[in-house]
């Protein structure tokens, strides 16, 4: 998860994730339909005459793989992100279960060595906050896969 748009405001969430693409506006304009010199001002906070679309912005998350522009519009509107990975389904809900576990226990871990010395750093604070995080995620990886579960054995009930 990219937790640098935490605290950043959507337009300079948007310029950064083009100049930290590879080679910059350059590089990453015909990757999203655009000219170099047009995503440049699209991104550029000063410009007021191009701005940025919603289609745009995704079709840059979708190539940069970097989603700061989403986190810091959540972050705008107090929300967090969490970010669901697909569950395999192959291993199904208990692996969805002991996932979850090992996803606790990780919090916990985290929690364990931040309280030892009764002080909770800058660092031990995000480190909970990515933990929790993860194992929110992790609860709603095993809800979908529950879910899946659920429609296949109703299907099977009704003879479909």
């Amino acid at each position: 998860m990219n937790t640098r748009a935490d605290l950043m405001h959507i337009l300079d969430a948007a310029l950064q994730t083009v100049t930290d693409y590879p080679g910059g506006a350059a590089s990453l304009a015909p990757r999203v339909g655009l000219t170099a010199g047009i995503l440049s001002n699209k991104v550029n906070p000063n410009c007021s005459t191009n701005h940025l679309s919603l289609v745009e912005a995704n079709r840059i998350m979708t190539v940069t793989g970097d989603h700061a522009v989403l986190q810091a519009l959540a972050s705008e509107h107090g929300y967090a992100l969490v970010k669901i990975e697909n569950p395999d389904q192959a291993k199904g809900v208990l692996h969805g279960m002991l996932d979850l576990g090992v996803a606790e226990g990780e919090f916990s871990r985290e929690l364990h060595d931040a309280l030892l010395d009764g002080v909770i750093t800058d660092n031990e604070m995000s480190g909970l906050g990515k933990a929790a995080l993860a194992y929110q995620g992790t609860l709603i990886g095993l809800l979908r896969r529950l879910r899946d579960e659920h429609a296949k054995t109703s299907r099977n009930a009704a003879g479909v």
